[in-house]
């Protein structure tokens, strides 16, 4: 087992980090979907974190950017998911994202024919970007991708190896 480095450890550190979080994150849930997800998530990615860090096994530059691809693409196709509120006598609120809704577009009227008119077409009301949201549903989706991508790395350079080996031992 190769010994780790000072790089292998602070990607421990990170994992660790991230496990803390996603049990504070647990603890403060109140049994809410998106708090469950999220922490799932962190706790699962900070697993193959830790265990890639303290352990010395290292993912190829491959591998890390197939990850930071797939949160990015997680992150933005979680738009595709809409939370739409009317409340507050009047007023509109559709949040798209997930686990949170990071952008969030919004508005109020006088009657709820004219909050129906917001609904029917919400594109053309104000857009804000909450952006710790987006940071944390960057999190979310970069720590999803890590549980998925970088084990099936390391599956891959173990069986690359093992067909290598094999291949000399029959060579010979």
């Amino acid at each position: 087992m190769p010994s780790p480095n000072r790089h292998d450890y602070g990607v421990g550190f990170l994992g660790t980090a991230s496990m803390f979080l996603g049990a504070l994150a647990l603890s403060a849930s109140g049994g809410q979907s998106h708090y469950l997800a999220f922490s799932a998530s962190m706790c699962t990615g900070g697993v193959v974190l830790a265990w890639l860090g303290f352990t010395g096994r290292r993912a190829c530059w491959v591998a890390w950017a197939v990850t930071a691809a797939l949160g990015a693409a997680g992150l933005f196709l979680s738009l595709l998911v809409v939370r739409e509120t009317v409340c507050c006598m009047f007023g509109y609120h559709r949040g798209m994202g997930y686990p949170w809704g990071w952008l969030d577009i919004g508005g109020s009227a006088e009657t709820m024919e004219q909050i129906e008119a917001l609904r029917a077409n919400p594109w053309r009301l104000e857009k804000t970007v909450d952006w710790p949201k987006v940071v944390l549903d960057g999190l979310f989706w970069w720590h999803v991708a890590v549980a998925a991508t970088l084990p099936l790395s390391r599956a891959l350079s173990l069986l690359a190896g093992w067909r290598s080996k094999r291949a000399e031992r029959v060579a010979s």
